[in-house]
């Protein structure tokens, strides 16, 4: 009989450890996808993809989706360009971009420490102008 409860216990403690084991690893995976930035970045492109292929319809070929993507991604490159810019990176500070209904043209300007951004649309340019300002003294708390 005392052999019965002791193999009793001792089974139930190895179910309770793997339990536990189990748990503990399921939470720090969850936590470890919250916690990285990489992580978090591909379960959110994951979703996007997926909220697109929904908005696809079935009109458009693979050769439509190809050129989206390609605006998208010289889009972002030229945002990109645009607000991450650095004078003193020794890279160009001008470049175009192609969009649906003309061009974008941006250029930093080093006198002003601006960065000037011209968009061409039905024979005309328009500019917008980013100035870089002074940062203000970051808050106390």
């Amino acid at each position: 009989m005392k052999k019965i409860v002791l193999f009793g216990v001792i089974a139930l403690l190895l179910l309770g450890v793997a339990q536990a084991a189990q748990a503990r690893y399921t939470m720090s995976w969850g936590f470890e996808l919250i916690g990285n930035p990489n992580a978090r970045q591909v379960a959110l492109n994951i979703a996007n993809a997926q909220q697109e292929l929904l908005r696809t319809t079935e009109d458009q070929t693979g050769i439509e989706r190809f050129k989206e993507s390609l605006d998208r991604m010289a889009m972002s490159k030229a945002i990109r360009d645009i607000v991450y810019y650095d004078p003193d990176s020794g890279e160009p500070g001008y470049g175009f971009v192609p969009v649906d209904d003309g061009w974008i043209y941006y250029e930093w300007d080093d006198d002003k420490q601006t960065m000037r951004i011209y968009h061409f649309s039905d024979g005309g340019w328009s500019e917008i102008t980013i100035d870089s300002g002074m940062q203000p003294t970051p808050p106390t708390w």
